[in-house]
């Protein structure tokens, strides 16, 4: 059953940048809510799971979000806004309202205190939007493979 998702985990290093060209904002705050949601269940999971898996796998899931911002979040609203760093930053705003929307929608859905899959399937979706540099790729995949891992063992 895993075995699937393993394999696409693994494609994330082969495939080629020049797919993430198109990559939009839209898609990486989606992304970005995400990772926010799933770094702040780590802190619930704490009883669960022992604190070097989490802080490996938010370690992978902090750099990861990282690197969108910093590569195509803030430059694209600086492109979109004309180089208005002001009109970026009201933009940032609102960007920061969605994810948190996204996250808080996630916490209902996802109340159980435990690793699910969902998480790496689509953190491993986004990664195949926007793929990081070699290092945070690296370790985006460990963390990635840790909750398929946990999720594994119930």
């Amino acid at each position: 059953m895993y075995k699937p998702l393993i394999l696409s985990l693994s494609i994330i290093i082969l495939s080629s940048g020049s797919a993430f060209a198109a990559t939009t904002i839209n898609d990486m705050q989606a992304c970005q809510g995400y990772l926010d949601f799933v770094d702040n269940k780590l802190d619930d999971l704490k009883e669960t799971y022992s604190a070097g898996d989490l802080n490996t796998i938010r370690t992978g899931l902090v750099n990861y979000n990282q690197y969108i911002q910093q590569t195509i979040i803030t430059p694209g609203l600086l492109e979109f806004t004309g180089n208005d760093a002001q009109k970026a930053s009201e933009t940032q705003l609102q960007i920061d309202a969605y994810k948190t929307h996204i996250s808080e929608r996630l916490k209902q859905k996802y109340q159980d205190d435990k690793m699910v899959v969902d998480y790496a399937v689509v953190l491993n979706d986004c990664a195949k939007k926007a793929m990081p540099e070699e290092n945070v790729l690296q370790e985006l995949k460990t963390a990635l493979e840790l909750i398929v891992s946990l999720a594994k063992q119930g």
